[in-house]
């Protein structure tokens, strides 16, 4: 009995060893590239300058975070007047969105469909639920194709108070129709923009969590009749920064996203 206790013992204590093993903080740095395509052929106005680089704005070791958010005027509004108030206020909303991506972090739903070599199916939604509250406006700005460029910060010590839990996962939404009407240059970039985002924290994703894979393929008499994968991957993403945009003649665009954190517990679910 007393070697029973012993060796029950000395497993209690590698059992603890093993799970003070697991809580050391394990760093995590990646950069990522997402590519997005505009819905309307681009026309021959110059194209945008690239938004200032999100890494040097103050962040969390500065108990601050600063997003920018950007707004197109509508095509449908009645007159130059309510068209800039609807981009203004398109602009705060999509800060504040960019705020509580950092924050509260990106729940990503990715599904791909390869068929015989060629992308057959490709869609990725993305969800934030968060509250906020607190949330200055820095800087208001109308550009020179009428949209407008608004930047916004968050004071990060009361952060208890101003952001409420993440509620539990539900289903995922149904997709939007793929158009909404005619759609102006400055919205194709901005739309065109927001999927070369959502492309990237897929990206993130995938190198964190990895990609759940499913493939059949028939062979008959030695040859490929057919082949098809499929790849899935869903999660939550937080404090991933967007450090540069760039746009393209051709209308896709570029954007670099760099997740950097000393503890990959803290921004992956």
């Amino acid at each position: 009995m007393r070697i029973i206790h012993i060796a029950g013992v000395a497993g209690l204590i590698l059992l603890m060893v093993v799970f003070a093993g697991c809580q050391k903080p394990i760093p995590v740095h990646i950069k990522v590239t997402g590519m997005g395509a505009s819905q309307i052929v681009p026309s021959k106005e110059p194209v945008p300058p690239a938004p200032p680089a999100e890494s040097a704005e103050p962040g969390w070791a500065q108990n601050e975070i600063m997003a920018t958010g950007y707004g197109a005027p509508p095509p449908n509004a009645v007159n130059r007047a309510q068209s800039r108030l609807m981009a203004k206020q398109a602009a705060r909303r999509d800060a504040l969105r960019n705020i509580a991506e950092q924050v509260v972090g990106v729940r990503i739903n990715s599904k791909t469909t390869v068929r015989n070599f060629m992308t057959e199916d490709d869609e990725i939604g993305t969800r934030v639920e968060a509250f906020i509250q607190g949330a200055q406006v820095v800087s208001e700005e109308e550009l020179d194709d009428g949209s407008w460029e608004v930047k916004m910060k968050l004071n990060l010590e009361p952060l208890a108070d101003i952001i409420t839990p993440e509620t539990p996962p539900g289903p995922p939404p149904p997709p939007p129709p793929p158009t909404m009407g005619p759609l102006t240059s400055g919205q194709a970039r901005l739309m065109a923009e927001r999927a070369a985002k959502a492309d990237a924290y897929r990206q993130l994703l995938e190198q964190l969590k990895g990609v759940a894979i499913s493939s059949t393929t028939t062979v008959e008499d030695f040859m490929t009749k057919s082949d098809r994968i499929r790849s899935r991957v869903m999660g939550v993403v937080r404090g991933a920064r967007v450090t540069d945009s760039r746009f393209h003649e051709d209308g896709t665009v570029e954007v670099d996203m760099v997740l950097d954190c000393p503890d990959i517990r803290q921004v992956i679910r």
